[in-house]
């Protein structure tokens, strides 16, 4: 299985070489890779309108409380408990944005499954809103299991912070 952590203002020169950059709110990393940059390495497969569409697609939708931001991460955590659905795209979890820091502009969503002792992330897709504009899948290779238990305690402590 494997290892979900959020992490603090990851510097994107810092992790992937690129001009200084700073992103703020909380950020997913899977064994220890950021997802955004497991998504960016995979963009390379999506059509040239996938490709354009995500090349800013690195933002958690996690950001500062004391911003405006604050509502879509709590909501996204939401869903990733199964608490709640989003309803614009029902079973699917917005997990990363775009420099707008908004979810309306264009996001990066999977599909979640949650069983009695594992949670599953996959069919990553980068989309525009509404549910009527076709998306971009990434290739299905790209999909994590994780201990229930360790998944949703990283999640209610980032529900404790935002």
């Amino acid at each position: 299985m494997s290892k979900l952590t959020l992490e603090r203002g990851v510097s994107i020169r810092q992790r992937w070489g690129r001009a200084a950059v700073q992103v703020g709110g909380l950020q997913w990393s899977i064994d220890g890779r950021p997802l955004a940059l497991i998504l960016q390495e995979a963009r390379s497969s999506l059509p040239k309108e996938g490709r354009h569409l995500t090349a800013d697609l690195y933002y958690s939708v996690l950001q500062r409380s004391n911003d405006d931001y604050g509502d879509a991460g709590r909501d996204a955590l939401r869903f990733l408990l199964g608490e709640d659905e989003w309803e614009e795209f029902p079973g699917r979890v917005p997990l990363l944005i775009g420099q707008c820091l908004h979810v309306e502009c264009a996001v990066t969503s999977a599909i979640i499954e949650r069983h009695d002792g594992a949670v599953t992330w996959s069919q990553f897709q980068a989309h525009q809103p509404g549910p009527e504009v076709e998306g971009f899948p990434f290739p299905s290779a790209i999909t994590y299991t994780f201990d229930r238990e360790q998944h949703d305690s990283v999640l209610r402590e980032a529900q404790a912070q935002i």
